[in-house]
């Protein structure tokens, strides 16, 4: 992570010395801004997880439904780890496991679940389209977590 984010100097205006920038790779999961960031991003996954084990039957028939492979085995498994990760992410524990089970969901879940390229109908497609970009969105930050939580492990 060190080569992402490098460790800057810059002159300070008033005394003429150098400080070392906030983007220290080590700082970041202390930061106040990055404890908030996470929590809002794991709670959300979770309740999403939640709701989706709570619904199982429904989600179970659309997957069904989309052609998802064995849906009444993958639709709780895929929950559940998305479950896990969320409260992994929300409680920074076993960061990059945590978080590659979110990435995980929303790589299998999001072009099997939202496949707007096959929808003939103007309104659903476009509904299909906001919800794959939406997940491609939470699949990137998924993604930054990992890395970061990798980054983390490695420094503990």
């Amino acid at each position: 992570m060190s080569s992402l984010l490098q460790r800057e100097t810059r002159p300070d205006s008033t005394s003429g010395t150098r400080r070392q920038s906030e983007t220290d790779a080590s700082s970041i999961p202390e930061s106040a801004l990055f404890r908030i960031a996470r929590v809002l991003f794991g709670v959300v996954l979770a309740f999403m997880a939640s709701d989706n084990l709570q619904n199982l039957e429904d989600r179970v028939q659309y997957a069904e439904m989309k052609n998802a492979p064995v849906p009444s085995f993958s639709v709780p498994a895929i929950s559940g780890g998305l479950l896990f990760g969320g409260i992994g992410i929300a409680l920074w524990r076993v960061p990059a496991a945590s978080a590659a089970a979110v990435a995980g969901f929303f790589a299998t879940a999001t072009p099997l679940m939202h496949d707007f390229w096959n929808i003939d109908d103007p309104e659903e497609k476009q509904q299909q389209i906001n919800d794959f970009s939406k997940n491609t969105a939470l699949l990137g930050a998924a993604l930054a977590f990992v890395q970061l939580g990798r980054s983390t492990e490695s420094d503990a």
